[in-house]
């Protein structure tokens, strides 16, 4: 793991120094817990795969769903679990990435009919990091935030082979550590902690 701050002066690099030193305290804590706990991954495409098998990578149990059985089939191969619909992603685990291709899609897998919001726990954390409109991302944000549930917006750049993705964390770091620090850093490698830019990149 290698990280790269953009920080003026030594003022700045203490007040960084103190918050990755916290980071890295809360993921060594919360590691164990972690690792066993299953990680709902939706849209099993060209940006998504790679996203999924990192978690794989890290000892995620996954719980997959796709609308193209071939890509589901691959994460069968991996051993994730395989889920009939996005309603069965949500009963099966309170963590979930969603990557999807377009603003219909986002909504049909959050609010449709075997919707993600159709069995989501309250308390879930519900990572989108699809390809949508900014006003859909807001409407699914309320609609989440109504069941109980977080909503975390993560857009993302890049391709297949190079891909960031960009976390925006409106929190303090010590309420996000147990449930979101440790996934983050496995799924991705671009996040701004209270305003502050590192780079994570794992191989």
């Amino acid at each position: 793991m290698a990280a790269v701050v953009v920080l003026g002066g030594p003022a700045g690099w203490w007040r960084w120094h103190r918050r990755v030193r916290a980071a890295r305290a809360a993921m060594v804590c919360s590691r164990a817990m972690a690792s066993k706990t299953p990680v709902g991954f939706i849209g099993l495409g060209n940006m998504g795969n790679p996203m999924a098998k990192n978690l794989v990578k890290h000892g995620y149990p996954v719980i997959a769903y796709d609308v193209f059985p071939e890509a589901c089939k691959e994460f069968q191969d991996l051993g994730a679990q395989v889920t009939d619909s996005p309603a069965d992603v949500a009963e099966r685990a309170d963590r979930i990435i969603t990557m999807l291709p377009s603003s219909p899609n986002a909504k049909e897998v959050y609010t449709g009919a075997n919707g993600i919001l159709k069995k989501v726990k309250k308390g879930s954390l519900l990572i989108d990091s699809s390809t949508i409109d900014p006003a859909v991302s807001k409407e699914l944000a309320k609609a989440v935030e109504k069941m109980g549930a977080v909503f975390m917006d993560a857009p993302v750049s890049g391709g297949k082979s190079s891909l960031t993705v960009h976390f925006i964390l409106d929190m303090p770091l010590c309420s996000l550590s147990h449930q979101f620090v440790p996934l983050l850093v496995q799924v991705a490698f671009l996040c701004y902690i209270y305003g502050i830019l590192f780079f994570v990149l794992l191989h």
